[in-house]
């Protein structure tokens, strides 16, 4: 993904949220995209407590996609020069007017020639310049295979080769949460599922 010079992925001070990993349930149709309302509102929840607003910057968002051996897809910056050789989550900016998840959908089709499913959300945080937030959900591919469109080269790593490659700096506070979670032997859990995750829970903790 491309970056005006003065909002590239270097961190700022928010601190990344955290969420977790868990098995899809039965149920789910192959190919239904799910869950899009209960991302949207943990995103507001996340944003509510007088964050830099978004609206005054841009946002920038990517995706952890996870295959079926629990590795995640990193992508290899080619420009800048100051990031040529580090690596990223792929995605990018959302335009003007853009719902944030069709923009990660968008950016998946013209980066990684794929469409995606948008999982939880990993988290996010501020970038360099004010006003400027990176925001990444998990996701796993549903149609194609991620190629690099645009050159440089993609890898899958597991929990243990994270530390193979050197991550921007923006990336890196996502990377440490995204360590714990590949190395859960929990499985994964998508959309609707981690409601009915969540309701089990729930039952759970009432029948104790």
């Amino acid at each position: 993904m491309e970056l005006e010079p003065e909002a590239r992925r270097v961190p700022g001070p928010a601190a990344a949220l955290d969420h977790g990993l868990v098995r899809p349930a039965s149920g789910v149709r192959s190919g239904e995209v799910v869950g899009v309302a209960a991302v949207s509102a943990a995103v507001s929840q996340a944003t509510a407590g007088g964050g830099p607003a978004v609206g005054r910057g841009r946002l920038v968002v990517a995706v952890a996609l996870v295959d079926a051996d629990r590795k995640v897809l990193a992508a290899l910056r080619t420009s800048p020069p100051a990031y040529a050789g580090m690596w990223e989550f792929p995605g990018g900016k959302v335009e003007p007017g853009e719902d944030e998840l069709a923009a990660l959908a968008r950016e998946c089709r013209e980066e990684l020639d794929v469409e995606i499913q948008v999982g939880p959300l990993l988290g996010q945080t501020d970038l360099a310049s004010p006003g400027w937030r990176l925001r990444v959900w998990f996701g796993r591919v549903l149609a194609g295979t991620p190629r690099a469109v645009e050159g440089g080269e993609l890898r899958w790593l597991s929990a243990t080769e994270l530390d193979d490659v050197p991550w921007l700096p923006a990336d890196r506070p996502l990377v440490e949460r995204l360590r714990g979670r590949l190395a859960d032997p929990a499985p994964l859990l998508f959309g609707a599922d981690q409601a009915v995750g969540r309701a089990s829970s729930r039952a759970r903790g009432r029948d104790l």
